[in-house]
């Protein structure tokens, strides 16, 4: 087996078919499962809680963890769950220490994977050495190790549960996911067009106004410079008569002969002094001049306008550009880019009814897409339902519920979610002749273990995960419902390695590696949580005689190589 490892920039690689276990390969193809093919061979526990260092070494096939209540069995499926991604930390470092670690060992085919992760001030995720975080971790262990403890009963209840159950029944993880990628792009795609249609709406209502303000400005066709020039021209047009008077006046004083003849003078004083010949050529450039602007001067005179409807149309234009500048900004410029601005606006108003359009589109194309994703997940749903209601069943009979009935239900939900078009709601019956109905009405705690482990039993044969830990499976049980128990995980551990918390000799007797856990006093006088291996029948006895009756006396350690050789049989 090649395992899954991390890409040269750290990042995990997600496990394909090509690097699963071979047994998950060939399970997929109907061969049978061969439970040493890939395990957890070693936990590695450095200063976790009370855990000064310890080793733990599982085997194939089943492993229980025994040991007094309170003496940390559960901490070491704690640890285990942290190899895997699980939430920690620094407040399980032990006193005293700077960080805590563990790593989870896994073999197949004689290849090693080492998951590591380290609590403390600076935590830190390695997976065979190289760098990596807490969901890398989780990552890849979803492929490796399967973890179910109390809090899974009673979560067991929902039917949101019910329904993740399911689709891992199914094998419709991937299913699912499309769903929800279909889901929340038609979702997307509604609010998008919602959004466009209100943006609409507003427009539809601004739309007249800004429509009419385009058209005042249009109807008054504002030039820059305009309000200047006319302004000039008002003023010229109110004094034309005044200003003719004085243009006559200066155009008589310009005809006068007094520039000629001081130029003709000092031309006669220039041929007799040449010093004076650039003052005369001045004078002869201001004759030339004179002549110019006077010419000028009655041009401006004949063309001065006195008609009072001229004034009145120049008043009544200067009005409304008044009006404009005021309204648009306070000059004609202002007034000319807000036209522009309005001739833009309008524009992608009209652009907006297009943009709907389109969008309503692709909203209709997500939906059509959803719904097919939602309909194979159906389907996927109804074909699972009927098969794990029988696996589920023969299970169950297994576990000395005989006329139990268990069924799985899809009910249609009035709009499909981000998980599809139904949910699954598990329905059962502990007794003959009773209704039947769901989980969380009917089930007792006992009944609820057993249901638990049936309905991952057949989970994990289904999706051939190498690796499955129960801790507190055996809640609410006793006697030969115990045994029944312990029957189902031996057979379990004949298609997977099991790892499984109890506090029932029943179940303890099955055990094809037996690790005690126990709790003492260390070398400072602190306790310390150790595992061995019970590894003979003596050993055994002696710990399933304290389980049975607290203590370990000849009567109970001789029911106790009872149990062991019932087991073997």
């Amino acid at each position: 087996m090649r395992f899954p490892s991390p890409s040269p920039q750290g990042r995990a690689v997600q496990p394909s078919r090509e690097v699963l276990p071979p047994s998950r390969r060939k399970a997929r193809m109907g061969a049978p499962a061969r439970p040493d093919e890939v395990m957890l061979r070693e936990l590695r526990v450095r200063d976790l809680a009370l855990v000064a260092e310890s080793r733990v070494r599982f085997g194939p096939g089943l492993n229980l963890l025994t040991g007094e209540t309170g003496s940390g069995k559960s901490l070491i499926v704690d640890a285990l769950g942290l190899t895997i991604g699980g939430r920690g930390g620094a407040d399980q470092v032990r006193h005293g220490a700077d960080k805590a670690t563990v790593e989870g060992v896994f073999e197949s085919g004689g290849n090693a994977l080492v998951l590591q992760r380290e609590l403390g001030k600076r935590g830190a995720s390695r997976i065979d050495g190289r760098p990596a975080n807490p969901s890398q971790l989780r990552e890849l262990g979803r492929g490796l190790v399967a973890m179910h403890g109390q809090h899974d009963h009673h979560a067991l209840l929902d039917t949101e549960t019910q329904t993740e159950l399911l689709d891992g029944y199914a094998g419709a993880v991937e299913l699912r996911a499309a769903v929800a990628a279909a889901h929340s792009a038609w979702t997307k795609k509604v609010d998008e067009v919602g959004d466009l249609e209100r943006l609409r709406s507003r427009g539809q209502r601004e739309q007249e106004y800004l429509r009419w303000q385009l058209e005042e400005l249009r109807a008054a066709d504002p030039h820059a410079g305009e309000d200047a020039e006319l302004a000039a021209e008002r003023a010229a047009v109110r004094h034309a008569s005044r200003l003719a008077e004085l243009g006559n006046d200066s155009m008589a004083a310009l005809r006068e002969d007094g520039v000629a003849r001081a130029a003709a003078a000092l031309g006669s004083a220039a041929d007799l002094d040449p010093r004076l010949r650039d003052q005369h050529l001045r004078l002869m450039a201001l004759e030339e001049e004179a002549a110019d602007v006077a010419a000028e001067i009655r041009r401006y005179t004949e063309l001065l306008d006195s008609d009072p409807r001229r004034l009145e149309a120049l008043e009544s234009r200067l009005a409304v550009l008044d009006a404009i500048k005021r309204k648009y900004g306070g000059s004609l410029e202002s007034a000319i880019a807000e036209r522009s601005k309005l001739e833009s606006q309008m524009g992608a108003t009209q652009d907006l009814d297009g943009s709907v359009a389109a969008a309503e589109r692709e909203r209709d194309r997500c939906r059509a897409e959803l719904e097919a994703a939602a309909g194979r997940l159906t389907k996927a749903r109804s074909s699972a339902a009927l098969r794990m209601q029988k696996a589920v069943g023969l299970e169950l009979r297994g576990l000395r519920l005989e006329g139990s009935r268990f069924e799985v239900e899809l009910r249609p939900r009035s709009e499909i979610g981000g998980d599809g078009a139904e949910g699954a709601e598990m329905m059962f019956s502990a007794n003959p002749g009773e209704p039947i109905a769901p989980l969380a009405r009917v089930a007792s705690g006992g009944e609820l273990a057993r249901l638990m482990l049936a309905i991952k039993t057949v989970g994990a044969d289904a999706d051939h995960l190498p690796t499955l830990v129960f801790d507190e499976v055996d809640a609410g049980i006793g006697g030969e419902a115990a045994t029944q128990v312990g029957l189902r995980l031996k057979a379990l551990g004949a298609r997977h390695q099991v790892l499984v918390v109890t506090h029932l000799a029943q179940i303890a007797s099955f055990a094809d590696h037996h690790l005690l856990v126990e709790k003492s006093p260390g070398p400072d006088g602190r306790n310390v949580v150790a595992v061995r291996e019970l590894t003979s029948d003596d050993e055994r006895a002696k710990e399933l005689a304290r389980m049975m009756s607290g203590g370990v006396t000849a009567k109970a350690v001789a029911r106790a190589h009872e149990l062991l050789e019932e087991a073997r049989r």
